[in-house]
């Protein structure tokens, strides 16, 4: 007797506003000397915005959203494909988000200008206190 197949819902995807607090910018600068290559020096910079979002997402309202550039962005690989992730909860909702050179420059000195005030999140359900972020925008005003 054949099995049945089952099919694969697509996941639940939450969309949350969020009010931007306050922000920090970095740059850092680090020496490497990988096993079997040659020496070499990286440099970067690093945006952590901090919110609240308009509507808890299991009991927590606090987020922490972390940015940085990449040389080459990758989609992430699972489904939904992903620009992004949540890597933890608690004790708030932290989204880690990457950005080509050139977008990550524009958010940074938008950011810088102060005039950075929500952000718009869609992500999967968290699950284990992680999840997917599908999408994600900055403006001055909230989105609908």
């Amino acid at each position: 007797m054949a099995r049945k197949r089952r099919t694969k819902a697509s996941p639940e995807l939450l969309s949350r506003n969020v009010e931007v607090t306050s922000f920090s910018a970095r740059m850092g600068i680090r020496a490497e000397h990988p096993r079997g290559g040659e020496p070499l020096i990286e440099t970067g910079p690093w945006l952590e915005l901090r919110g609240r979002l308009d509507a808890p997402v299991k009991e927590v309202s606090d987020v922490l959203i972390s940015m940085f550039p990449e040389d080459k962005v990758r989609v992430g690989t699972r489904q939904p494909v992903s620009v992004g992730s949540i890597i933890a909860l608690k004790p708030e909702m932290s989204v880690v988000l990457t950005w080509a050179h050139r977008d990550f420059d524009r958010l940074w000195s938008f950011a810088l200008s102060r005039r950075l005030g929500f952000a718009y999140l869609c992500f999967t359900t968290p699950r284990y206190g992680k999840a997917l972020v599908v999408s994600a925008s900055f403006s001055t005003e909230a989105e609908d």
